[in-house]
């Protein structure tokens, strides 16, 4: 890794939405978990707050010495997870995973098994809290002329596993999906963070809903005024260019959109953060809330199932890009 680069400028700690925020105050900070940490002996001491990181990456935007240091708090939690119990829930989680291959229940019925060439990955949260998320993207998806199917085979993609640092269960999920993934020659995804994982790990070069919807045609579905919020690791994970692509769909769509300069701050639900620090999770949600109800907005539109599900606790109206647009056949 590169931790030795670090000039103690301290921008990754002013970037952290973690640390910017009332419940975070206990946080170390991402200097000290992803580059100081690391280095010393006594790392595996630092204890479970040092988990408490969304893994959103605004610290490696900000830092000038280019440290990559999601990674570097990544490998840190894989050597912690031996030496702690899990936060319970985390533990929640990977039980959750062994008993059924996903991080949460689920009465998903729409499953579409035909046998096509591209497959349609919701995601454990997709699947699990928005059937209507996965039900509009499908639709959009056979609007645009893409068969698919959505797999009731397949199972968690590990992120979430690797976030908190179970890395040899999230190796075995990935076996498990590579042998359902060899079928298809298309992966379309939801969740960004997925969509991460896929090529990261994977070597899948899966696309996210937003990659594909430049090549369609839409009206709006919507009225009033809405703001963006974009998901940190489709901008910061998969491509900087995605907020232009979610804002150019949407205004060629016609819809009303304002631009605000937070758009892409973290809404507090990645990382392991909503499950293991849900109060942290919240208070983070609730004050990305208010900058939208500042703003005066009827909605906010998104293309991330953890932001969708986050902001709504918070108490925000919130549509998944999928939910805001109609494909013109």
């Amino acid at each position: 890794m590169n931790e030795g680069r670090c000039i103690k400028c301290g921008s990754c700690m002013q970037a952290c939405p973690v640390l910017n925020d009332p419940r975070g105050s206990d946080f170390p900070g991402p200097r000290t978990v992803g580059i100081d940490a690391p280095r010393f002996s006594e790392r595996l001491s630092m204890g479970k707050v040092s988990f408490k990181c969304t893994m959103c990456h605004a610290c490696e935007w900000a830092c000038p010495s280019s440290i990559t240091i999601t990674r570097s708090m990544i490998r840190l939690r894989g050597e912690m997870v031996t030496s702690m119990p899990s936060l319970p829930g985390h533990q929640r989680m990977r039980e959750n995973i062994r008993r059924m291959g996903r991080t949460v229940d689920n009465d998903f019925r729409s499953w579409k098994e035909n046998g096509e060439k591209a497959l349609y990955f919701p995601g454990c949260i997709g699947l699990g809290k928005l059937p209507d998320m996965v039900s509009s993207v499908s639709r959009l998806l056979d609007s645009l002329g893409i068969a698919h199917d959505i797999s009731s085979q397949v199972k968690c993609c590990g992120s979430p596993l690797l976030k908190i640092g179970a890395d040899q269960e999230a190796e075995g999920l990935r076996q498990s999906n590579m042998k359902v993934f060899s079928r298809y020659d298309r992966i379309i995804t939801s969740c960004p963070g997925c969509t991460y994982q896929l090529r990261e790990v994977y070597g899948i070069k899966a696309e996210h809903l937003v990659e594909i919807l430049p090549e369609g045609r839409f009206s709006s579905a919507v009225e009033g005024r809405w703001a963006l919020q974009v998901p940190c690791h489709l901008k910061r994970g998969v491509s900087p260019w995605t907020a232009d692509d979610m804002m150019s769909v949407l205004e060629r769509a016609g819809v009303d959109l304002v631009r605000l300069p937070e758009e892409d701050r973290c809404c507090g639900g990645g990382g392991g953060m909503l499950s293991g620090f849900p109060d942290t999770s919240d208070s983070i949600a609730v004050s990305k809330a208010d900058v939208y109800r500042k703003a005066d907005v009827r909605g906010v539109i998104t293309a991330c199932p953890f932001c969708c599900l986050n902001l709504r606790k918070a108490g925000s109206n919130v549509l998944d890009i999928s939910e805001a647009i109609i494909a013109n056949r």
